[in-house]
């Protein structure tokens, strides 16, 4: 039954990810990865932490979102897909030891979305630099 429940809070929560993502992005562009890290460590945590599972769940979550990489970008996005299961993981890990430390949920979420949008600022930096420095 954890099973079960564990794919269906998943799943709710990375549809809903994806569709407000995708939203966000056509009105807010280069702004929604701070909302798209606000939503996805709200909705990973809370959604986790439903189930008694917060860092599978964001394992399972960067696991989806890497299929969604290779899927859309072909080999292109394997290294995306990677750092995507990386760093979801790194997520879910701060976000669970803050929780275990403190039990509150509220700071576990805040560390998650903190460290999330570090990660997203540090990768799109480094993407410029490469594509603006190309010839």
């Amino acid at each position: 039954m954890v099973y079960i429940e564990l794919f269906l809070v998943i799943g709710i929560i990375t549809i809903f990810s994806y569709i407000l993502n995708n939203i966000l992005y056509k009105y807010l562009h280069d702004y929604s990865t701070l909302t798209a890290a606000i939503i996805e460590e709200i909705l990973k945590t809370y959604g986790g932490y439903l189930i008694a599972q917060i860092l599978i769940t964001h394992v399972i979550f960067g696991l989806v979102e890497a299929i969604i990489d290779v899927k859309n970008s072909g080999k292109k996005g394997i290294y995306p897909a990677i750092f995507s299961i990386l760093g979801h993981g790194a997520f879910g890990y701060l976000t669970l030891t803050v929780f275990t430390l403190t039990e509150n949920l509220f700071y576990s979420i805040l560390s998650g979305i903190f460290a999330h949008i570090i990660y997203n600022s540090l990768v799109i930096g480094i993407v410029n630099n490469l594509t603006n420095n190309r010839p």
